[in-house]
């Protein structure tokens, strides 16, 4: 048990450092005043690398839900991290994220057939997942928008 609760401590703390820590600011400073379309890139290329990822060893019926859900959860990770202006929260909702994964691999025996789904399946849920996606989008990008100053009220 040991060894999961270390392996989902070093996934998370790893990939926000990498996305969140070194890319999102690369990516601010590349499109300087569109703080939006820096969070989306980062969180859309977060989910891609788990497409990248995954697709060697387990279906694309289940890896690409997956990619969907991942980017989505890029969105709240870059929102926490420009909420706090802090890393270690985003590190922290990662990799508690990611507890509940590995816990259902390292309990239950799967195989990459096993975890195939019907194709229709993958794309209704590949679609849920992209609405979230917007709907948390909006949500971030009022959380993350400029202040008024007291001066241009």
């Amino acid at each position: 048990m040991g060894f999961y609760i270390g392996y989902t401590l070093l996934i998370g703390i790893t990939e926000e450092y990498l996305y969140r820590g070194m890319l999102l600011p690369l990516l601010r400073d590349c499109f300087p005043n569109r703080i939006m379309l820096a969070i989306c890139i980062d969180s859309l290329l977060f989910g891609f690398t788990h497409l990248l990822i995954n697709s060697s060893q387990l279906t694309l019926s289940y890896v690409i839900p997956q990619v969907f859900y991942a980017a989505m959860g890029g969105l709240v990770f870059c929102g926490l991290y420009l909420r706090t202006n802090n890393l270690v929260w985003s590190m922290m909702l990662h990799t508690l994220s990611d507890v509940s994964v590995i816990v259902s691999l390292a309990t239950h025996t799967h195989t990459a057939a096993k975890l195939s789904i019907p194709t229709a399946y993958a794309i209704g849920i590949s679609v849920l997942y992209l609405v979230l996606f917007i709907i948390v989008a909006f949500i971030i990008r009022w959380q993350v928008r400029p202040k008024k100053s007291a001066l241009s009220q």
